[in-house]
């Protein structure tokens, strides 16, 4: 029999209350949804997850595998369960193969550096915490795509939650979809800035505090004046932890989900690590995440492509790269010497792989490195001929995409011609995205020397 929400609730609290007690509550299936889950973050930093399924199964799949991440911190509350690799993701499923409906587990709140995706736990320096709801997407069967639509609950109590722009006291219920969403579980008060929200962590130094509020909201300007404003008020996230891990691990890690914007500092000397390469390196960092808010918003949804991910990659780092340069002479040295590190690099991975194997020979940076040569190289083509830049193929590139077409190669060359980008340049661009030269560095060379020289019309 299902329990009340209220009797549900009491059980929590009186869970709470008990460090060694696990809640027995259980979600709710939506009625349209084979799955739903229940995250009960505790005082203990610890977070008890709870899948219960419409109609018993044999397994429930996970599209990711994630380096062993669950298999070693994902424990099972019931007996008789264990994890199973399936291709590049993984199951969960009882050991006698028997069916279920009910899977429980409890787990750390601890950030933990994942291949190619975002931690599930970004935690504050106050307790407070970060969670990527696309962490706990999981399906009935295989082949899992991890973006299935997943009814949650989630219940903390004594702490507000923030989600889908709503901030509630205790516990709220959402759909988390597509990629997932950051929820944000504590006591910090979010800022109202201009043109964004943000939740920053007190344990920022403070230096690194106030350029933060000054950082994004001049991005996002800079990028406004040329694309209009965005539809929606984004959220920003950055967060802290300066514990020494016991396996000595540190790491910083941000990124981008629709209309978020998030960054978190862990282990061992985090503060040190904020201010080693501010402002720069943060002004670098949240320039390219907010190109990635208007890739999004012009085109009505995320800009994804594995293969020709150097597209919107290497577009957000040329973005930041001409909003950076028109600040300053400091800047622009800045971001010359991103330039120059990039075209060694690039030349570099491309004499193992052309640019669309990066991904899969596990060199995903290449993206970034290469293709903000190759924007800026268009960019320069383009002004150098008195046209405009890499703004307006960017505009081109947007509006096809939200009519329909595919965000890729072709759509982008398309674009790329129809502003007037010279055809040996694109045939240049092939070369490195496909191969085909005997050495790439006479092509690389060409796209930096290209890229250092549109940064002195900044």
């Amino acid at each position: 029999m299902q329990a009340s929400p209220k009797a549900a609730l009491t059980a929590l609290l009186l869970c709470f209350a008990l460090p060694s007690c696990v809640s027995t509550s259980r979600p709710t299936p939506d009625a349209a949804a084979p799955i739903a889950l229940d995250l009960a973050v505790r005082p203990d930093e610890t977070v008890v997850v709870t899948y219960q399924m419409t109609a018993p199964t044999k397994a429930l799949h996970f599209a990711q595998a994630l380096g062993g991440y669950r298999p070693e911190d994902w424990h099972p509350q019931s007996a008789g369960f264990r994890w199973t690799q399936e291709g590049s993701g993984e199951r969960v499923e009882r050991s006698d193969g028997s069916a279920f409906r009910v899977v429980q587990f409890t787990l750390p709140a601890r950030y933990r550096a994942l291949p190619k995706s975002y931690a599930p736990f970004s935690p504050f320096s106050d307790g407070s915490v970060l969670v990527h709801s696309g962490q706990f997407h999981a399906c009935i069967s295989a082949p899992c795509t991890g973006t299935d639509a997943m009814p949650m609950r989630i219940v903390a109590t004594g702490k507000t939650i923030g989600v889908e722009g709503r901030r509630v006291a205790d516990q709220t219920r959402f759909v988390s979809r597509d990629d997932g969403t950051s929820i944000f579980v504590g006591t910090l008060k979010p800022e109202e800035a201009d043109g964004f929200i943000a939740v920053i962590d007190p344990g920022l130094p403070p230096a690194a505090r106030d350029h933060l509020k000054q950082s994004l909201p001049r991005a996002m300007d800079t990028f406004a004046r040329i694309y209009g404003a965005l539809s929606f008020h984004p959220e920003l996230y950055v967060s802290i932890d300066a514990r020494a891990r016991a396996d000595g691990h540190v790491s910083n890690q941000g990124g981008t989900l629709p209309g978020q914007i998030f960054m978190h500092f862990d282990g061992e000397n985090a503060r040190d690590r904020v201010t080693a390469q501010a402002p720069f390196w943060l002004d670098w960092f949240f320039a390219h995440e907010a190109a990635h808010l208007f890739q999004q918003d012009r085109i009505g949804k995320p800009a994804s492509d594995e293969i020709a991910a150097w597209i919107h990659e290497g577009g957000a780092d040329a973005m930041a790269a001409l909003a950076l340069a028109q600040r300053g002479k400091a800047e622009r040295a800045y971001v010359a010497s991103r330039v120059r590190s990039a075209e060694t690099d690039c030349a570099k991975g491309l004499a193992r792989a052309p640019l669309d194997k990066a991904t899969a020979a596990g060199n995903f940076d290449l993206h970034y490195q290469c293709g903000l040569l190759i924007w800026l190289a268009l960019d320069d083509s383009l002004r150098s001929a008195n046209a405009d830049g890499l703004h307006a193929v960017n505009k081109t590139l947007f509006a096809r995409v939200k009519a329909g077409a595919p965000w890729d190669e072709a759509t982008f060359i398309a674009a790329a011609q129809s502003n007037g980008v010279p055809q040996p340049l694109l045939q240049r661009v092939a070369r490195l995205v496909h191969g085909g030269h005997a050495d790439p560095q006479d092509d690389v060379a060409a796209l930096g020397k290209a890229a250092i020289a549109t940064l002195s019309r900044e």
